[in-house]
C-alpha cells in the first residue's frame, strides 16, 4: 500500500522481481499482463496507473481496492445475503462481459480473485 504524498489517496504496488521473471520464462505474460491493464478502464476492473521499473524491478501502481475479498467476506458471515449476492453476481459479470468484449479473458476466475 502506498500513499500519494498531496493527495493522500491510496494505490496498491505490485513488485515484480525481473530475476525471477525471466527465470520463470514469464516475460511475455508480464508484458501482455501490462498492456492489458493499461487498456482496461472499469469500475469493477482494478486499474493500472502507471509502470515504472529499475535494473532489478518492476512496480506496477495499481488502484487500491478496499474491504477484502469475498471469500473472506462469506468465510466470515457464513453466507450473503440475496440481495449482497445478486449485486456482486451482476458487478462480476459487468466486468467480464466489458473484458469478453475487449478480447480479454481471465482464466482463473474464483471467490478468492474478486
Amino acid at each position: 500500500l502506498a500513499r500519494h504524498a498531496d493527495t493522500g489517496r491510496a494505490f496498491a504496488i505490485k513488485i515484480l522481481d525481473r530475476q525471477r521473471i525471466l527465470a520463470m520464462k514469464i516475460d511475455e505474460q508480464i508484458k501482455t499482463e501490462i498492456a492489458t491493464l493499461k487498456l482496461l478502464k472499469h469500475p469493477n476492473v482494478v486499474r493500472l496507473y502507471e509502470v515504472a521499473a529499475s535494473k532489478t524491478k518492476i512496480y506496477m501502481v495499481l488502484e487500491y481496492v478496499n474491504g477484502g475479498e469475498l471469500f473472506e467476506k462469506i468465510a466470515l458471515k457464513g453466507k450473503l445475503s440475496e440481495k449482497e449476492g445478486r449485486k456482486l453476481f451482476q458487478q462480476l459479470m459487468d466486468a467480464v462481459s466489458y473484458c469478453h468484449e475487449r478480447g480479454v479473458y481471465h482464466r482463473d476466475l474464483k471467490v478468492s480473485n474478486y
